[in-house]
C-alpha cells in the first residue's frame, strides 16, 4: 500500500502545481485589468506561467495544437489546458495503474514500470480523443457537403446572391458544416471580405472537399463566371466522392470481418467437427 500512497500523493502534487501555474494567464490578466493595471504589469504577472507554458510545450507543436483544435471544432479550447488535460488524464492512469500493480502483489520495480507505462499511455491519450474528433467532423463535413451545394445552387438559380444563398442553406442545415459557414457569414458581415472569409473557413477546417470548393468559388469570383453552374458541377463532384468513399469502405468490410471470424466462429466450427471424435476417443 505504500506504493499507492505515494503515487496518489505524488499525483495530488503535481496536479496542484499544475492547476497553480498552468493556463492562468487569462484569468490573472483579466483580474488585473479590472483593477485597472497597465498591460505592461499585466505581462509581468503572467510571465512565470509563460515560462511554465512554454517549458511543456514548444511554439511550434502550440501553433499545430491550435489548427488541430480548429479542425476538430473546439474553440474554446485553448493549449494550456490541453496540456493540463493531458497532465491530469496521466496521473489518473499512472496512479490506477499502480493500484493494480500493488493489488497483485507485484514487486516495486514492476509498480514503478506500471506508473510509468500509466504517465506515458495517460499523456497521449487526449491525442487520440483530439484526432478522433477531427476525424469525425471531417467526415461529417465531407456527407453534408453536396446537400449543402445543391441548395445553395438552386437558391442562387432562383436570383438570390451568393451570401444570402449561402445564409438561407444553413438555416436548413445542423452539424459542423453549417456551423463553419455561420462563423463565415458573420465575418463577411462585419467586413471582411468574402474572399479572404472562405480563405479562412478552408483554412480552418482544413478538408479536402470543402477546400476545392472554395479555391473554385474564390476563382469564379475573381474571374467571373456562372456562379450556379460552378455550384451544380461542384456538388457533382462532392457527390461523387461521397460515392466512392462508400465504396471503398465496403470493399474493406470483408477483409475487417477475417479476424473476428478467426477468433470467434473458426473456433466453434472446429468444436463441432472434431468435438465428438474427441468424446469418443476419451470414452475408450
Amino acid at each position: 500500500m505504500n506504493v499507492v500512497i505515494i503515487a496518489v500523493l505524488l499525483a495530488g502534487a503535481l496536479f496542484a502545481v499544475g492547476f497553480a501555474f498552468l493556463d492562468r494567464g487569462d484569468d490573472v490578466k483579466r483580474r488585473l485589468q479590472d483593477l485597472g493595471r497597465t498591460p505592461v504589469e499585466t505581462e509581468r504577472a503572467t510571465a512565470s506561467s509563460d515560462k511554465f507554458m512554454s517549458s511543456l510545450v514548444d511554439a511550434k507543436e502550440s501553433v499545430n495544437l491550435s489548427n488541430r483544435f480548429a479542425e476538430a471544432g473546439w474553440y474554446t479550447m485553448t493549449v494550456a489546458g490541453f496540456t493540463m488535460r493531458r497532465i491530469f488524464t496521466a496521473l489518473i492512469v499512472a496512479t490506477v495503474f499502480g493500484a493494480l500493480a500493488t493489488v497483485m502483489h507485484q514487486t516495486i520495480l514492476i509498480a514503478a514500470i506500471a506508473v510509468m507505462v500509466g504517465l506515458v499511455v495517460g499523456y497521449i491519450f487526449p491525442t487520440f480523443s483530439l484526432d478522433g474528433a477531427i476525424k469525425k467532423r471531417k467526415t461529417a463535413i465531407a456527407r453534408r457537403l453536396p446537400d449543402l451545394l445543391d441548395m445553395v445552387s438552386t437558391t442562387v438559380e432562383a436570383g438570390t446572391a451568393l451570401n444570402g444563398a449561402l445564409a438561407i442553406a444553413v438555416t436548413r442545415l445542423e452539424g459542423p458544416l453549417a456551423d463553419e459557414f455561420r462563423m463565415t457569414l458573420s465575418d463577411i458581415r462585419v467586413g471582411v471580405n468574402r474572399a479572404d472569409a472562405l480563405t479562412a473557413l478552408s483554412r480552418r477546417v482544413n478538408q479536402i472537399d470543402l477546400a476545392s470548393v472554395v479555391t473554385a468559388l474564390v476563382q469564379t469570383e475573381r474571374l467571373g463566371g456562372n456562379v450556379a453552374q460552378v455550384l451544380d458541377e461542384l456538388a457533382e463532384e462532392a457527390r461523387s466522392r461521397r460515392l466512392n468513399r462508400a465504396e471503398e469502405l465496403a470493399a474493406k468490410i470483408p477483409v475487417k470481418m477475417v479476424i473476428p471470424m478467426a477468433l470467434f466462429m473458426l473456433p466453434a466450427l472446429l468444436v463441432m467437427i472434431f468435438g465428438p471424435v474427441a468424446a469418443q476417443l476419451l470414452n475408450k
